[in-house]
Parts: structure tokens; C-alpha cells; sequence
């Protein structure tokens, strides 16, 4: 009891210290270590935090903006509704952070690590984290279009109505990821790693899948007009439903994929692998499928095999 009394009596003569230093318009805090401080609402922008420990800091609704937090131990602290708006979090550990709707609109969070942490509602338009470590993360309703997000790793994160549109998404892993409904309008998703993620009602108009690997996603009722496909792995993809009109799946891998009450109007299915797939009800109106394999596919119509033959499909004779 004692120590914890004394310990407490420290922290509190650190925080006021900090609070007066800042007062008197020092801003250097680096190294600082002063663990589950009570910072709530407190203005501290353009201070500098960097590899201070402020693990398990309560900093909800402080105004951090234009801070430096590199390398900070921030595990666990509580920054939901906070400002970090151009701030560097560079390299910070966030883990298991409380981050909601929080704005870090044009941050670096770079090297960062915010596995488990919350993120529902955050701002992080126009960000810089490239190779950042999300994995386990909440991100539901989240803005981050426009951000850069290379390497960037979301495992298993839930994404919900989330915004990443335009974002640069290249070669993310997305392992088991919940995307549900977000939108990824023109987002760069180029060898980006999607295996059994959940993109059911998403929308992904425009977005560069190329290379990309979504092997066992749900793509049900998904949009991905005029999306670049090429050479992407669909293998057991289910895509019942989503509309690829004027999406390029050149060369695309699509093996074992449900593509039923898809719209694949005017799409370019150029040499793509259509072995074992279920096609029921798909409009292939106005596509170019020359070279493109249909082997043991399911569910074509006598006028659909026909109309594939002429316009230079192969394996259609075996088409059951």
C-alpha cells in the first residue's frame, strides 16, 4: 500500500512538473518516464515526447498536435478523442491503445505498432505509415483515405465501413481481415495480400488489384467496376453477385471461384483460369475471353458456351 501511495505521489509531482514546464514554454520531454499519467485534456502540441514512457497514460481528449512521439512506449494509453494531427509517431509502440476518434489527420506513424489497439472513428486522412503493424486492430467507420499505407500490416482487423479511399495500399497483408462495406475507391492494392478476407459489400471501383492474392475471400455483392485484376489469384474466391463490369482479369487465376449473379460485362477475362468455377446467371455481354480457360465449369447456358466458343474461349467442349 505504501509503495503504491509513493508511487503514486511521484507520478502526480511528474505530471505537474510536465505541466509547469510546459507552461514555461519548454517543450523538450524525451525519455521522460512517467507511466498511467493523468493527462486528460491537457494542451501539450508541438511538445516532444520521443522515446519517453507513457505506457498506460491517460491522454483522452489532450491536444497533441504537432508532437513528437518517436519511439514513445504508449502501450495501452488511453488517447480516444486526442489530437495528433501532424504529429510523429514514428516507430511508437500503441499496443492495445485506445485510439478512438482520435485525429492524427497528416501524421507519421510509420514503424508503428498498434496491434489490438482501437481505432473506431480515428482521422487518419492523409497519413504516412508505411510498413505500420495494425494486426488485430479495430478500425470500424475509420477514415483513412489518402493515406500511405505500403507494407502495412492488418491481420485480422476490422475494418467495418471504413474509408480507404485512395489510399496507397501495396503489398498490405489483409490475412483474415474484416472489410465489410468499407470503401477502397481507387486505392492501390497492388500484390496486396487478401487471403480469407471478408469484402462482402465493399466497394473497390477503380481500385489496382494487380498481383493481388485473394484466395478463399468473400467477395459477395462487392463492386469492382473498372478494377485491375490482372494476374490476381481468385482461387475459391467467392464473388456471387459482384459486379466487374469493365474490370481487367487478364491472366487472373479464378480456380474453384463462385462467380454466380456476377456482372461481367465488357470485362477483359483475356487468358484467364475459369477451371472448376460456378457461373450460373453471370452476363458476360460485351467481354473479351479469348485464351480464357473454362474447363468442368458449372452453370452456362447453351447460348453462353456457344457465344464463348466464337469469341475464342477454350476447353468449352468440355464444359458439363
Amino acid at each position: 500500500m505504501r509503495n503504491r501511495e509513493s508511487e503514486n505521489n511521484v507520478n502526480t509531482k511528474n505530471i505537474n512538473e510536465i505541466l509547469q514546464r510546459y507552461a514555461a514554454l519548454e517543450r523538450n520531454f524525451q525519455n521522460l518516464s512517467c507511466s498511467q499519467a493523468y493527462l486528460s485534456g491537457a494542451n501539450l502540441s508541438n511538445a516532444d515526447f520521443s522515446h519517453a514512457n507513457l505506457n498506460g497514460a491517460d491522454l483522452s481528449q489532450a491536444n497533441l498536435g504537432g508532437s513528437k512521439l518517436v519511439w514513445t512506449d504508449l502501450n495501452r494509453a488511453n488517447l480516444s478523442k486526442a489530437n495528433l494531427s501532424m504529429g510523429n509517431l514514428s516507430h511508437a509502440s500503441l499496443l492495445w491503445a485506445n485510439l478512438n476518434g482520435a485525429i492524427l489527420t497528416g501524421a507519421n506513424l510509420s514503424g508503428s505498432r498498434l496491434n489490438y489497439a482501437k481505432l473506431a472513428f480515428v482521422q487518419l486522412r492523409e497519413t504516412t505509415a508505411t510498413e505500420v503493424d495494425l494486426e488485430g486492430a479495430i478500425l470500424t467507420c475509420a477514415d483513412l483515405s489518402k493515406a500511405n499505407l505500403f507494407k502495412a500490416i492488418f491481420k485480422g482487423t476490422d475494418s467495418t465501413h471504413t474509408n480507404f479511399d485512395d489510399a496507397i495500399l501495396n503489398q498490405s497483408n489483409w490475412e483474415g481481415a474484416i472489410l465489410r462495406s468499407a470503401s477502397l475507391r481507387r486505392a492501390d492494392l497492388e500484390r496486396a495480400q487478401l487471403q480469407e478476407a471478408i469484402l462482402n459489400e465493399a466497394d473497390l471501383t477503380q481500385a489496382d488489384l494487380v498481383s493481388a492474392d485473394l484466395s478463399y475471400a468473400d467477395l459477395t455483392q462487392t463492386i469492382l467496376v473498372e478494377a485491375s485484376l490482372e494476374l490476381a489469384i481468385l482461387i475459391n474466391t467467392d464473388l456471387s453477385r459482384a459486379n466487374l463490369e469493365q474490370a481487367s482479369l487478364f491472366h487472373a487465376n479464378l480456380e474453384g471461384a463462385v462467380l454466380n449473379g456476377a456482372v461481367l460485362r465488357d470485362t477483359d477475362l483475356r487468358h484467364a483460369n475459369f477451371k472448376n468455377t460456378q457461373l450460373e446467371g453471370v452476363d458476360f455481354s460485351g467481354s473479351r475471353v479469348k485464351g480464357a480457360l473454362f474447363n468442368d465449369v458449372i452453370g452456362l447456358t447453351t447460348q453462353q458456351k456457344q457465344w464463348l466458343k466464337v469469341n475464342g474461349a477454350l476447353n468449352i467442349c468440355h464444359i458439363s
